[in-house]
């Protein structure tokens, strides 16, 4: 067969989008070195599973967004007037796989050194589809628009990167790492719910790849949860507005593996022994693997490299103060346990006090040596008034509470002269303390973590809640996940400090009754049950 013959051959094959996505283009591998692209086994499962709406749980490093890059690529070179847009959660990001994209399109007829016949046949052929998609520009073949946010082809197709990317109408939308923008900028990722997602027709495509942090919280939680739900909902019910949804593991890519007679801890051992009983088979090598990289990463394995969908949204973020505490509840099902009050205990509330921002109040009983997390309110711009209210709902729906926690500022007087405490008592709320402030922020910290480790937290603590805007905010308990500490650059000051945020005043709340419980509260009055009595 003449060169000719081989590639008006390879033409004939141009109508299969797998094949092209496994012949034309080119990428650089982790190493650095000059490879043709070959979908692995992964980007092939995700490749024959899309729809119009992809969610795609994953892992580090599999290549999906490489995948999705070339098929942006190759989609907007052979469809006219095809639009398609980037987000990633910093613009340095996306222009990183605006220029895969680029280097995919520059490289189309890239000959290879000791390159076969086939070889020199597509390089041929990736000439002639820069030719008739790409410009001559001071003697080199260019796209008609090349710029650090945009390519665009002589087909009228583009690409176009951005953070957000509201406005104008899209075929295709990629959108990576959603999970980040969730958690460090919310209102970000509300954007991109609202604007961008909209942007694309019913009959377009979103691909959204991203590992997760956050825990059960955040705009990504809700789409990836969504499309968890849907797959109970046969396919062929499934509208093209309704997300797919794919989860890739760690387990999924086959470099993932140590070579070795190495072996691991028994703790590890009995992490792959639960993997296997949900049916996770592991080779020796995969474990291997897992268990070396997991001495490096920590506690951050699982975020990174999880082996199921609960794993990854059961973790938290770097710098969650109660993130290991709160793990091992979860571990041990102290999370979301159905329990009742116990009426023959005391029950008592604390408090975090806001203005402008939010007050958050717990409901607690603690006796036995645990402590249950019964109940939490929390709400903005609200008067004194709205929160008494609240309390005497509880106390119709649980009984007496016998104390009510509040911060050392309860104390203090406003301009009229009345202080919080004073106020609350003429609303009928008595049997108010306030906890002495603490020199240090940490030593309360400890003391809820110490007090964390005997804790149960009933499911009303996982319920979220919709503020004033009637947008849903974080349950209590995913507050306690969520609450983090800013390294000291971030902080401005020598030391880790908590961050102050939408997730700070149900943690300060529960911290308040750690330190009553430190201070000796807990318990030093008359028990709920002798008031009871007397009450009857």
């Amino acid at each position: 067969m003449t060169s000719q013959e081989l590639i008006e051959s390879l033409r004939g094959r141009l109508d299969s989008q797998l094949w092209r996505l496994s012949h034309l283009y080119w990428i650089e591998n982790k190493q650095g070195v000059m490879q043709r692209f070959s979908p692995n086994a992964a980007q092939l499962r995700l490749h024959r599973g899309l729809g119009s709406r992809n969610a795609i749980l994953k892992a580090r490093q599999l290549g999906i967004s490489t995948y999705v890059a070339l098929l942006m690529l190759d989609r907007c070179i052979f469809s006219p007037n095809y639009h398609a847009g980037i987000i990633d959660k910093s613009l340095l990001d996306a222009e990183q796989k605006l220029d895969k994209i680029r280097f995919a399109w520059e490289n189309l007829d890239y000959m290879p050194s000791h390159a076969s016949e086939q070889d020199q046949a597509l390089a041929l052929l990736g000439r002639i589809i820069k030719q008739q998609s790409g410009t001559m520009r001071g003697g080199k073949l260019s796209p008609c628009t090349d710029s650090r946010s945009k390519i665009a082809l002589s087909n009228g197709s583009d690409i176009r990167i951005g953070t957000t990317l509201r406005g104008g109408t899209l075929q295709m939308l990629h959108i990576s790492e959603l999970a980040h923008v969730s958690i460090h900028s919310p209102w970000r990722a509300r954007e991109i719910r609202s604007g961008a997602i909209n942007t694309v027709a019913s009959s377009g495509s979103i691909i959204l790849e991203s590992t997760h942090e956050g825990g059960h919280y955040g705009v990504n939680y809700d789409i990836m949860n969504q499309a968890m739900e849907n797959r109970a909902t046969p396919a062929a019910e499934l509208s093209e507005l309704d997300f797919r949804f794919f989860f890739i593991s760690w387990f999924d890519h086959s470099d993932y593996q140590l070579s070795g007679r190495g072996g691991w801890t028994e703790r590890m051992g009995e992490y792959f022994e639960k993997l296997a009983d949900v049916g996770i088979e592991l080779s020796h090598a995969q474990k291997l693997w897992y268990a070396r990289m997991e001495r490096s990463m920590g506690s951050a394995m699982q975020q990174e490299y999880p082996s199921s969908p609960h794993e990854a949204f059961s973790t938290g973020h770097d710098g969650a103060i109660y993130g290991h505490q709160l793990s091992k509840l979860r571990e041990d099902g102290h999370i979301g346990a159905a329990f009742d009050y116990n009426a023959e205990e005391a029950l008592y509330s604390s408090w975090d006090l806001g203005l402008s921002d939010h007050t958050a109040i717990w409901l607690v009983q603690c006796y036995g040596g645990h402590v249950y997390w019964l109940d939490h309110y929390a709400i903005n711009q609200q008067p004194i008034s709205h929160f008494a209210s609240k309390i005497k709902a509880w106390e119709q729906q649980y009984g007496l509470i016998e104390e009510h926690y509040l911060p050392h500022d309860a104390a203090h007087r406003d301009p009229h002269g009345h202080s919080y405490v004073e106020s609350l008592a003429k609303l009928g709320i008595q049997r108010v303390r306030v906890v002495p402030r603490s020199p240090d922020i940490w030593r309360g910290i400890n003391n809820l973590r110490s007090i964390l480790c005997k804790s149960y937290f009933h499911p009303n603590t996982l319920k979220g809640r919709l503020n004033l805007k009637g947008l849903e905010e974080p349950s209590a308990l995913h507050s306690l996940e969520m609450y983090r500490s800013a390294p000291p650059s971030s902080s401005g000051s020598l030391r880790e400090s908590p961050l102050h945020d939408e997730h700070s005043h149900s943690a300060d709340a529960a911290r308040y009754f750690a330190e009553a419980h430190s201070h000796g509260m807990i318990g030093s009055a008359i028990s709920g049950r002798i008031r009871r009595r007397a009450l009857m």
